[in-house]
């Protein structure tokens, strides 16, 4: 699903398309009612998004809303689904052969396309092989769970194993497939929490089998058959899959960088405690805290690799405190069943043991940052509430008819959705604009530049000045207006205040105060920031080092001393092609590294 969804246009695109799913779920059904706790999480959502767009982040943050509340309604729409009476079990089933198939074309893609890279992992388009790890690993438990139902129901006598035989072919497959797949990420915390997993959840099946029959001999065999099972399918897909697992297993583990990255962003979250920086706001904030002694570890990360110190981050504890009661509450949903139902608890405990999964590998990775994870995990989720839900339907009916007026409820939850849809939507169709805005025409670009107003986002406006400093529009002066009314709207960007540095170049031929005090911000917002920025700020310094305040000269010393930790052999070509006070400053930082 284009990477996850993990590109903001996607992300924003596909939540409206959830959306209005939902909504359209709601209208045409006359059992879709939005329980309770849809209401109270999208007044929560909204508080969120008032603060952030009153802080001038909502042009980030907006995909990231988007994509929190489709993860709401997709988890609605399995939950009313699966409360219906057997329905859960088609849908885990339905969704179990989805992933199976997308297994399927995981593996054929990694094993027959070209490779990249001296060890290559599979990704399965999800441009992550630890997101990839995450997602397999829930299918995995998915067949675990359907596989050790079939062993229970087959086991007993030969008529009982010729009657499942084909199920328990099937459910054979639908673990091998993922777990081949996980084991083929190389992903060493997604396979050890897997594995965990997966013998807590062949456990507990065990045990519940033992409490409800007593120990007997078949409750013996159906622990011996499941102990088999999972055994036997490790085994099998390590030896044929596990060459490249094994060899990062031996492979030292990176504990100091990741120790480094986590004392940084745990001591970054003091300087915004309660609300964050706010969502979709990692990249700025990574690059704010980079240091000359953390770049290494945090100059080229896109992530925290945990997502509670990410929500930290970006949310506060105010945010994380919510999103936390929140898991727990969905979790407790589907705990909740045990109380009422007889059959299917199978799945109640599936379900629990993929929330741990997800959750302890979401403490080494980020892959519930990656919408297409985290809509899985809530559409799991979802279908385990339901499932509990079915078994408290028969005792208690009433609990299910959405309280008092619930027509004017699910009508209320319609519009909000559909006002959710429209505006992720709007959203989505901007940031495809400023995606595409490079390959606008001279003519196309002078039509926009007539325009009176710009458009209201921030990238879009970012994209069209780009566009217009390129050669064959060269429009500076709408390229300097563009650049200051993005910044008016995020602040953050970077690009957009180096734009206003080589605009000011461009103009007055050098470096005037204002072209001077951008220099200065864009230092303040990414000290050393990535690699094509880093290049660029030192070649604008080789053009005005004698123009520089005292202020801009130290942030090129730091520029400098990044650049020869990360690529001295460039920083040494650099050298030779610069002059006067910065080649001093060059060879001086080179002279002391070597």
């Amino acid at each position: 699903m284009y990477f996850g969804a993990d590109i903001p246009a996607a992300k924003a695109i596909f939540s409206s398309a959830v959306i209005a799913l939902a909504a359209l779920a709601a209208l045409i059904s006359h059992t879709f009612r939005p329980v309770m706790a849809v209401w109270v999480g999208l007044t929560a959502l909204c508080a969120f998004a008032i603060f952030q767009a009153s802080m001038g982040w909502m042009d980030t943050a907006a995909p990231e809303f988007a994509a929190l509340a489709a993860a709401g309604c997709i988890w609605l729409i399995a939950f009313r689904s699966a409360s219906q009476p057997d329905a859960g079990a088609r849908l885990w089933r339905a969704s179990l052969t989805a992933g199976v198939l997308i297994g399927i074309w995981a593996f054929a893609d990694f094993t027959l396309g070209p490779r990249t890279g001296s060890m290559p992992r599979l990704s399965a388009g999800f441009l992550s092989a630890n997101t990839a790890a995450t997602f397999f690993g829930v299918i995995a438990l998915m067949g675990l769970c359907e596989l050790l139902g079939q062993i229970r129901r087959s086991v007993g006598s030969w008529a009982a194993f010729n009657r499942h035989v084909t199920g328990l072919a099937l459910s054979l497959v639908a673990v091998l497939v993922p777990v081949t797949c996980l084991v083929l990420t190389a992903s060493r915390g997604g396979i050890l929490f897997g594995a965990l997993s997966a013998f807590a959840l062949a456990g507990w099946h065990v045990l519940a089998w033992t409490r409800q029959g007593g120990v007997s001999q078949r409750s013996a065999g159906l622990g011996v058959a499941g102990l088999v099972a999972v055994l036997v399918i490790a085994g099998l897909v390590w030896t044929v899959s596990g060459e490249l697992a094994a060899t990062r297993f031996g492979q030292s583990i990176d504990n100091n960088a990741r120790a480094e990255m986590f004392a940084v962003y745990w001591n970054a979250v003091a300087l915004a405690p309660l609300a964050g920086h706010g969502l979709g706001s990692f990249a700025f904030t990574n690059d704010l805290l980079t240091t000359s002694q953390t770049v290494r570890s945090l100059g080229t990360t896109n992530a925290a690799h945990n997502v509670f110190l990410q929500w930290l981050l970006q949310a506060g504890w105010t945010g994380a405190l919510v999103m936390w009661a929140a898991v727990v509450w969905l979790i407790s949903r589907v705990a909740q069943g045990f109380s009422v139902r007889r059959r299917q608890r199978g799945y109640l405990r599936a379900v629990i043991c993929i929330s741990a999964f997800v959750i302890l590998h979401g403490l080494t990775d980020f892959a519930l940052e990656v919408p297409g994870v985290m809509w899985w995990w809530a559409w799991v989720l979802g279908i385990g509430a339901g499932v509990a839900a079915a078994g408290r339907s028969r005792h208690a009916p009433s609990q299910t008819a959405g309280g008092a007026g619930p027509v004017f409820s699910r009508f209320a939850f319609v519009l909000a959705a559909a006002c959710v849809a429209g505006l992720a939507g709007w959203q989505g169709q901007m940031r495809v604009e400023a995606n595409l805005a490079h390959t606008l025409t001279p003519e196309a670009m002078h039509a926009v530049a007539q325009q009176g107003s710009l458009p209201p986002s921030a990238y879009l406006r970012d994209a069209y000045a780009a566009r217009a400093i390129e050669p064959d529009i060269a429009d500076l002066e709408f390229a300097g207006r563009a650049t200051r009314a993005a910044i008016e709207r995020e602040p953050r960007l970077v690009a957009a205040w180096n734009r206003l540095v080589w605009l000011d170049l461009a103009e007055h031929g050098q470096l005037t105060d204002a072209g001077q005090a951008a220099l200065a911000q864009s230092f303040y917002l990414a000290p050393y920031g990535e690699r094509n920025m880093l290049r660029w700020r030192l070649q604008i310094a080789a053009s005005a080092w004698d123009q520089l305040t005292e202020l801009n000269r130290r942030g090129i010393r730091l520029q400098l001393g990044a650049q020869a930790i990360r690529d001295r052999r460039w920083l040494h070509r650099f050298s030779s092609e610069t002059s006067g006070g910065l080649r001093t400053e060059i060879e001086t930082v080179l002279a002391r590294g070597s």
